[in-house]
């Protein structure tokens, strides 16, 4: 697993998705990652915003990207939020084509001039990240680094659905020896297919190993 940092600049295909958001901010900040679902195009944290000269809190309200859940400080021009975002018309279908499903962690933060956002992933996610902004056509700087994780922090290198999969199934005895549940049982209590249960059970597991197996020789 990696983790990697990129600085993108804003021009092009990327340039139209924000456009109507970064009209009216100069910058925005994402301090904590709480939830994010890439699959349904969810995400929750705390946000920093910094409002552009002119423009109101309710200007980019009414664009519609995302709901305030709490306001933590208000500071003129500077907000600091909780709250619940969605995706910008059409990059979830960009998203969807490529099948991200990447682990998004700090530091993330935008402005008019570029894109500065970090995940953790393996060789083949990093790839299609890679040709997701060949496609839109960015300019853009990486860097890659082992990603470093505690014993206690391992389930941060899966996404939200993974993590609820693998706990679940967990919970239900399907790592049992012998095994208490099977992947239909986990399908049935989450409400999702067989297959898909079963691809993302494995998805995670490699994930897993390749944490815990870092840095030996396999």
């Amino acid at each position: 697993m990696r983790r990697v940092t990129l600085e993108i600049e804003i021009n092009g295909e990327l340039r139209r998705f924000i456009e109507p958001f970064m009209r009216h901010v100069e910058e925005v900040e994402m301090v904590d990652i709480l939830r994010l679902d890439l699959m349904n195009g969810i995400k929750v944290g705390v946000v920093r915003f910094k409002l552009a000269e002119g423009s109101t809190f309710e200007d980019i309200l009414e664009i519609g990207y995302f709901k305030v859940i709490e306001m933590i400080e208000d500071r003129g021009r500077e907000k600091v939020c909780l709250i619940k975002a969605t995706a910008p018309p059409g990059f979830d279908d960009l998203r969807q084509k490529a099948d991200l499903d990447l682990k998004m962690v700090p530091p993330m933060r935008m402005t008019r001039d570029g894109i500065t956002f970090s995940f953790i992933g393996d060789e083949d996610q990093i790839a299609k990240m890679m040709d997701v902004l060949k496609t839109m056509g960015a300019v853009y700087k990486i860097g890659i680094h082992r990603a470093a994780f505690e014993n206690s922090d391992l389930l941060s290198v899966l996404t939200e659905r993974q993590k609820e999969l693998v706990i679940t199934a967990k919970r239900l005895g399907y790592y049992q020896y012998p095994r208490e549940a099977n992947a239909e049982d986990v399908a049935m209590v989450v409400g999702l297919s067989t297959s898909t249960v079963v691809e993302h059970l494995r998805k995670s597991e490699i994930r897993l190993m390749d944490v815990m197996l870092a840095g030996y020789t396999y």
